[in-house]
């Protein structure tokens, strides 16, 4: 019996891409391989152990030693880390065993970045040590080419041993609305009834680019003349960004949301006149995939693994540039046969994306390894 130990990150139950890798490869795993053993290394947070001092020793201590005594009691074929921001487990383990599941390589951006500030630098060091552990592992799983891409040219990983497997959409999935259901449902949403709005899903750190959505959403209301609304769902703006909204006079247009359910995401999804996803880095861009599956038409910018996921299937825009994607958008708006086009293709094109078959594909990649 083949035995395989996974190791989810802390943070593997919520609402994060990360989490949903772990969820689905952990249920999907049993099912295509029930001969085989798979052990989860997982480590369970107390509240208190959330205090950053908690989480760090937790992180990179505690939960290291915990994978080796797993090691050491019942041995392994192979080690699966799923994200590639744990990739220092694989000191305390067989490094010719061990895979690591790159999602991007955000962190070597952030050491290139240069930041001077004391916590930056103190995070500095520790990104470089879990780069140099990723560079060290036995195989690599990419979400995209465009990350494949990255880690060949920028930590000098070998091509030939690096796998790129996408993730998939079907965890989200929402039936039809009736009509009552869509009004009562936007109300929720505090949407005025008769208006529609537009949906930015993901956190609001920088790279998601939030000013220039922000930008686009103001410059699409003045060229639609709509009462157009903004939800944000699964961020937190910081204080710049509402002083911006404040400034622009939008306080009453823009809605977040957190801590939502997949199925609550699936209706919120349904329900958008349109996904903007301005982000300029991407891994692999899940929101995108989500939208495509729901049938929300997406404009998003062309930037990281975007492209690689979108296809044709959406509108993608050149340039970082807020009137470049609003005028995009608002295209998308006022053209039902184009919005009718676009929600086909996505539908169609999403359908290759599934979990089930994410899983499949992970399992080739350890019984290739095993073999060698």
């Amino acid at each position: 019996m083949m035995r395989i130990v996974l190791i989810p990150d802390l943070d593997a139950e919520g609402w994060r891409s990360m989490a949903l890798y772990a969820e689905q490869l952990q249920r999907w795993l049993p099912q295509l391989a029930p001969d085989w053993d798979f052990v989860i290394a997982r480590l369970r947070m107390r509240a208190w152990g959330r205090r950053p001092l908690f989480r760090f020793t937790a992180r990179y201590l505690v939960l290291p030693w915990s994978v080796a005594r797993i090691s050491w009691k019942k041995g392994a074929d192979l080690y699966h880390i799923f994200d590639h921001s744990y990739a220092h487990v694989g000191r305390w383990l067989d490094r010719r065993r061990t895979i690591v599941t790159a999602h991007d390589l955000y962190p070597y951006h952030l050491l290139m970045a240069g930041e001077q500030r004391v916590r930056a630098r103190a995070r500095n060091v520790v990104l470089r040590w879990v780069l140099v552990a990723l560079r060290e592992a036995a195989h690599v799983i990419a979400d995209s080419e465009f990350t494949k891409g990255e880690l060949v040219r920028w930590l000098g990983y070998p091509e030939d041993r690096i796998t790129v497997i996408s993730l998939g959409g079907d965890h989200v999935n929402a039936p039809p609305m009736s009509e009552g259901e869509v009004v009562e449902f936007r109300a929720q949403l505090g949407i005025p009834r008769g208006a529609r709005f537009v949906l930015h899903v993901g956190s609001c750190e920088d790279r998601k680019n939030i000013p220039t959505l922000l930008r686009a959403f103001v410059r699409l209301r003045a060229l639609t003349g709509e009462d157009l609304h903004l939800v944000q769902v699964g961020g937190r703006f910081t204080s710049s960004h509402w002083e911006m909204i404040h400034r622009w006079g939008i306080t009453r247009c823009v809605r977040q949301l957190s801590g939502l359910s997949w199925e609550r995401l699936a209706m919120v999804y349904r329900s958008a006149a349109l996904l903007l996803f301005p982000s300029t880095y991407e891994g692999f861009g899940l929101p995108v995939l989500e939208a495509m599956r729901i049938g929300t038409p997406v404009v998003a910018l062309a930037a990281g693994a975007v492209p690689e996921v979108l296809g044709d299937a959406g509108v993608l825009v050149r340039d970082n540039d807020a009137e470049a994607l609003a005028g995009a958008a608002a295209r998308v708006l006022e053209d039902e046969r184009m919005r009718e086009a676009l929600v086909w293709k996505a539908r169609h094109r999403a359908r290759a994306f599934t979990w089930g078959e994410t899983a499949r594909r992970v399992l080739e990649v350890y019984r290739a390894l095993v073999g060698s």
